[in-house]
């Protein structure tokens, strides 16, 4: 049996057997992955709820008329993850870089960006204790399952003013990615059975399209909305198309008021279709919301956010609740900044519970 047949096979006993260990979320073995966050670490740091007027974050290309000069941004993000199932406790520690992105004005009215950001975590690894019937008793074994790799999202979006107080925007994103993959199965009767072991590398690709618009209201209040449809992810093994599974399509919106030059609030609500995608594939429904105090050069942000997961066993979608805080510090007269954020998540579904404790830094430069 093949790795690209044999992983799912064995995946599919993970809500039911064993001790398991993963880098990433437990929540994205049970289905195509960990989906990633399209937000900069200034909108992290506020729960999410500044992301669709964030020019730096790949969720809304309409904020990217925001930015007066090029602009670059990376972001490195180091997570601390506990994971309770069955009595039994893990923990675990990862390391990714999110989102990275180029951006700026073409003229007066016109913005491109392209960059990437991370669209599905596929790096985890299992150990499943279990035992089958063989010539009339049980044999016991164990299995091991691992991955590590990830689909990326690749972004080319437009932004143009089509008013003084409205903005419009679209992009294309390209999906790619690629793991390595194996699968180990080890009985505890070595000597009478032969371990079997696979290992290939899996490739992913896809493709959607994403449009959002801005309006001022007021000078102090700006309302924005997003829509997003991905097609498929394709997956092929030695260059042999395995499976096809369909991809969600997303909608989204929010509101921010900006009562004084050092006062900032926003509220974001997301729906995406995720249960599309099939078995142990939810809909996810979320929400933001927080603040931004003091000066742009060296702010306080907060934020909460909650709603739904997009994986988990059974027919309720987990639940995710957070907050999270951070601070910003400007440098060469506003050219470089330097972006902190600590986001603190609490994930609770089908008898497994998750918290994660993540610092994300984020550096801005304007040359």
């Amino acid at each position: 049996m093949s790795a690209a047949r044999a992983i799912p096979l064995v995946l599919a006993a993970l809500g039911t057997a064993g001790p398991l260990a993963a880098q990433d979320s437990q929540f994205g073995i049970r289905g195509l992955g960990t989906p990633g966050r399209w937000e900069s670490v200034r909108a992290r740091a506020t729960g999410g709820a500044f992301a669709a007027f964030d020019a730096l974050s790949p969720l809304t290309e309409a904020a990217l008329l925001d930015l007066r000069r090029l602009t670059a941004s990376a972001a490195e993000a180091t997570s601390y993850r506990s994971a309770e199932l069955a009595g039994q406790r893990v923990a675990l520690r990862t390391s990714r870089f999110p989102v990275m992105s180029l951006a700026g004005r073409l003229s007066g009215r016109l913005a491109l960006s392209g960059g990437f950001t991370t669209y599905l975590d596929r790096s985890y690894r299992a150990t499943i204790r279990d035992s089958l019937p063989i010539r009339g008793s049980f044999e016991p074994y164990t299995d091991e399952v691992a991955s590590d790799g990830a689909v990326s999202d690749m972004r080319l979006a437009a932004a143009i003013q089509l008013r003084p107080r409205l903005a419009v925007g679209a992009a294309v994103h390209l999906l790619e990615g690629s793991t390595r993959s194996t699968a180990t199965r080890r009985f505890d009767d070595s000597t009478t059975y032969q371990n079997a072991f696979e290992r290939e590398q899996v490739r992913y690709d896809g493709f959607g399209v994403s449009a959002s618009a801005a309006a001022d209201v007021t000078g102090s209040l700006r309302i924005a909305g997003w829509f997003r449809s991905d097609t498929r992810l394709r997956t092929t093994v030695s260059d042999v198309v395995v499976s096809r599974v369909d991809l969600p399509t997303g909608v989204g919106g929010g509101v921010r008021w900006s009562p004084s030059p050092n006062a900032r609030f926003a509220g974001t609500m997301a729906w995406r279709s995720w249960s599309d995608a099939g078995i142990n594939a939810h809909d996810a429904f979320a929400w933001s919301l927080g603040a931004e105090l003091g000066s742009p050069e060296f702010p306080l942000r907060v934020g909460a956010r909650g709603g739904q997961m997009a994986f988990g066993p059974g027919g309720t979608a987990p639940t995710e609740t957070g907050f999270a805080f951070g601070t910003a510090r400007s440098f060469s007269e506003g050219r470089a900044r330097i972006d902190f954020a600590v986001e603190r998540l609490s994930r609770r579904g089908g008898g497994l519970e998750e918290g994660v404790w993540t610092i994300l830094v984020g550096l801005t430069v304007q040359p």
